[in-house]
C-alpha cells in the first residue's frame, strides 16, 4: 500500500473514534442530569456550561499545540495529543460526581481541539494543492461518521445499557492505535508538495499578527465563528427538544438527528468532490458554491426545527426534512480547510489550523451556552433554535466575500 494512503487511512480511523465523543452527552442529557441528582438545572448546566468550557479550554490548549506543531516532530505530538484526549473519555464512563464528569468532559476538549492542526499540518506536506479537496473530505466523512456513529449509539444505549458505557467503548480503540500510529508512521518532510516556498517559522507576535493580514484567513476564522453556532445548539439540544417538545420517542428522536448527520456526511462528499472540480475550473467559483449551499441549508433547517408534533404522519416529513437538511448544510467544511491549506505557507500551518480550530469553538461553546441558558429560558426553545438558524445565513454571507479574496491569496495556483 501507498505510504501515504496508509498514514492517512490511520489518521481518518483515529478521528473517527475521537470525534464519536463529541456527541456523546446529547442523546441521555436528561439520564445523565438524574444520575447526578441534577432535577432542577439539568439542560442548563448539562446542555450549556459542559460545552463552553469544552470547546473554550480546548481550543486554547490547540493554539499551543498548533504553535509547537510547526517547531517539533508531529508525529510523536500527534500521538501524545491523543493518548491526552482519550484519557479523560475514558474515564468519563466511571464519574462518581458531576463535578468529576465535568473535569473530565473538559479536559477531554484537548485531544479533540489538539488534533485538528497536526492532522492538516500533516496532509498538506503528504498532498498536493489540486488534491487537498479529496483528502480533507475523506478525514472530514471519517470525523463526522464518527460523531453520527458515537450519538447514535449513545442513544440507542441509554435507556438499555446506561449512558457511560459509549465514553467507554469509544475511547478504548484510540489507545491502540496510537501505538500503531508511533510504529508504522515516517513524518512527511515539511513543504515537500508546496513548490517554490521559504521555510517560515512563527517567532514573534509580528510573525502571528501577519496571519491575520491574510485576508481569506481572517474570513475562515470568521465564518466558522457563525457557522458553528448551529452545529453546536442542534447537536446538544435538538434530541431532547424533539423528545419534550414534539411528544417523539427518544430514540426516534436519535435516529432523525442521526439521518441528519448521515446525509451530511453525504453533503460533504458532494461538496468536497464538486469544490475540488470548481477549484480546477477556476479558483473564485469556490466561495461562491460554498456561500451559496450553506445560506440555502437554511430552508429545511427551519423546515425541521418548527416540524410539528408527533405523529406516524409527521414522522415521515421530519425524516424528509432531515435529508434535505443534511444534504445543504455540510457542503462547506472540507473547502474551507482546503482553503486554509492553500493560502498558508506549510511552515505555519499547524498555528494557522490552531487558529481556525479556535474560531470554531467559540461558536461551538458560546452558541449553546447563550442559546441555552438566556435564549430557550427568556424564548422557549422553538424561537432559541430560529435564531441559531439564521447564524448560518452570517456565515455564507462572509463565504461569499471570499469570492474576491482567495483568487488572490491562492498559493496552489
Amino acid at each position: 500500500m501507498n505510504k501515504r494512503i496508509f498514514v492517512t487511512l490511520q489518521i481518518g480511523l483515529i478521528s473517527f473514534f475521537m470525534f464519536a465523543d463529541q456527541n456523546l452527552m446529547g442523546p441521555n442529557l436528561t439520564l445523565i442530569a438524574e444520575d447526578f441528582g441534577m432535577t432542577d438545572v439539568k439542560d442548563q448546566y448539562l446542555g450549556g456550561l459542559i460545552p463552553l468550557v469544552f470547546w473554550l479550554l480546548g481550543g486554547a490548549v490547540a493554539l499551543f499545540i498548533g504553535y509547537c506543531t510547526d517547531l517539533i516532530s508531529r508525529k510523536y505530538l500527534f500521538v501524545l495529543v491523543v493518548i491526552v484526549g482519550e484519557i479523560p473519555c475514558l474515564l468519563s464512563g466511571f464519574a462518581d460526581t458531576y463535578m468529576e464528569f465535568f473535569i473530565m468532559r473538559v479536559l477531554t476538549g484537548i485531544g479533540i481541539g489538539g488534533i485538528i492542526p497536526l492532522t492538516y499540518s500533516l496532509l498538506g506536506d503528504l498532498y498536493s494543492a489540486n488534491e487537498r479537496i479529496k483528502v480533507v473530505t475523506l478525514i472530514g466523512l471519517a470525523s463526522g461518521m464518527g460523531i453520527a456513529v458515537g450519538q447514535l449509539t449513545a442513544g440507542m444505549m441509554g435507556d438499555s445499557f446506561g449512558w457511560r458505557l459509549p465514553f467507554i467503548v469509544f475511547a478504548i480503540p484510540n489507545f491502540i492505535l496510537a501505538v500503531i500510529f508511533i510504529l508504522t508512521v515516517e513524518e512527511p518532510d515539511r513543504g515537500q508538495m508546496d513548490r517554490n516556498v521559504q521555510s517560515f517559522r512563527i517567532s514573534d507576535f509580528k510573525d502571528f499578527s501577519s496571519l491575520f493580514k491574510i485576508k481569506t484567513n481572517l474570513l475562515v476564522f470568521l465564518q466558522g465563528i457563525f457557522g458553528t453556532i448551529p452545529w453546536g445548539v442542534f447537536s446538544i439540544f435538538i434530541i431532547d427538544y424533539f423528545v419534550v417538545e414534539k411528544g417523539y420517542l427518544r430514540p426516534t428522536a436519535t435516529l432523525i438527528i442521526t439521518i441528519v448527520g448521515g446525509m451530511a456526511l453525504v453533503s460533504s462528499l458532494i461538496g468536497g468532490f464538486v469544490g475540488n472540480k470548481l477549484f480546477r475550473k477556476n479558483p473564485k467559483y469556490l466561495p461562491l458554491f460554498c456561500g451559496i449551499s450553506t445560506i440555502l441549508g437554511v430552508i429545511p433547517t427551519a423546515l425541521l426545527i418548527n416540524a410539528p408534533m408527533r405523529t406516524d404522519q409527521n414522522e415521515t416529513m421530519l425524516v424528509v426534512f432531515a435529508i434535505c437538511t443534511g444534504l445543504l448544510i455540510a457542503m462547506t467544511p472540507p473547502n474551507m480547510k482546503a482553503i486554509l491549506m492553500n493560502v498558508n505557507n506549510p511552515f505555519s500551518r499547524g498555528t494557522v489550523f490552531s487558529l481556525y480550530n479556535f474560531a470554531d469553538d467559540l461558536g461551538r461553546g458560546f452558541g449553546p451556552f447563550i442559546i441555552g441558558n438566556i435564549l430557550i429560558y427568556y424564548f422557549g426553545r422553538n424561537v432559541a433554535f430560529n435564531i441559531a438558524n439564521t447564524f448560518w445565513i452570517i456565515c455564507g454571507g462572509l463565504i461569499l466575500l471570499m469570492y474576491w479574496t482567495f483568487p488572490k491569496e491562492n498559493r496552489g495556483g
